[in-house]
């Protein structure tokens, strides 16, 4: 099984992107700080490392330049995994060794898994995973869970975030409702049968303003809880949105899946 090393501090990043690499049969290891990430590589040496740029202590330059540097793990595969795409960010990583560069938005956390396969060499989409043999622990694959009983309508116009949250709460028994604008959004909640609503506040059709209003003045939606995920949380957006009658509010990369999962199971737990 291949080791893949991500070099990343986003909390919710580290999570999603974790588990859909464990998913697809590969070896994890998470560092969140980059002055640790040479001896990391050193001591782990994986067949490949995802490296941020943008890290608190040591950007993803001045790590490349240090693991150059050393004999013992200087031909280890790294691919800058940053949203910097601009041509000169891209040279800059080539010019110090990087073997590739990947931007972030322009990957599914599925999809980033099968560009890893397809960096590796594996020429299929099947899973590394599928190969060990049956009675090998590593073999036996994660047991879901069942059905909670649960439905969850995601309202929100990004792929990415649209899987990253479905795919935890599916992990925890929901099932999961996508609606990429706030009309068709509406159309399937008056449809009735959700738990809870994950709502972005810029979509295209009608804006998370409006979304919450239609939903609190109709009788078959009033009651639903509402959590924001939205990408600005300006004092002022986050009043307006709760006196309209949302339940929470966060900023999409400042919460993990994990926590919007609990944060929902709460919500209908009040509610019932």
């Amino acid at each position: 099984m291949a080791k893949i090393m991500i070099v990343e501090d986003d909390p919710m990043l580290i999570e999603i992107y974790e588990k859909k690499l464990q998913d697809a049969g590969f070896e994890v290891k998470i560092v969140t700080a980059g002055a640790t990430a040479k001896d990391e590589i050193k001591n782990w040496k994986p067949e490949l490392v995802l490296l941020d740029v943008v890290l608190p202590d040591m950007d993803g330059f001045e790590i490349l330049e240090a693991v150059k540097r050393e004999r013992d793990i200087k031909n280890v595969l790294i691919y800058v995994f940053s949203n910097l795409s601009s041509k000169e960010d891209m040279d800059r990583a080539k010019s110090l060794g990087a073997a590739g560069f990947l931007t972030k938005s322009s990957f599914t956390p599925s999809q980033l898994a099968e560009e890893v396969k397809k960096i590796l060499g594996y020429e299929t989409i099947q899973s590394p995973q599928s190969s060990v043999s049956a009675s090998s622990p590593e073999a036996v694959p994660e047991a879901k869970k069942e059905s909670n009983g649960h439905r969850v309508l995601i309202i929100e116009d990004e792929d990415i975030f649209i899987q990253m949250f479905g795919d935890k709460l599916k992990q925890e028994g929901f099932e999961v409702v996508p609606a990429k604008n706030g009309r068709w959004g509406l159309k399937e909640a008056e449809k009735g049968g959700f738990s809870c609503i994950l709502l972005d506040m810029m979509m295209p059709a009608m804006n998370g303003y409006e979304a919450i209003q239609e939903l609190r003045v109709n009788v078959n939606t009033k009651n639903i809880p509402i959590i924001i995920l939205s990408n600005s949380a300006l004092d002022s957006e986050v009043k307006k949105a709760m006196e309209l009658g949302a339940d929470a509010y966060h900023i999409k990369t400042q919460v993990t899946p994990g926590e919007v999962a609990e944060e929902v199971k709460e919500l209908i737990a009040r509610k019932t």
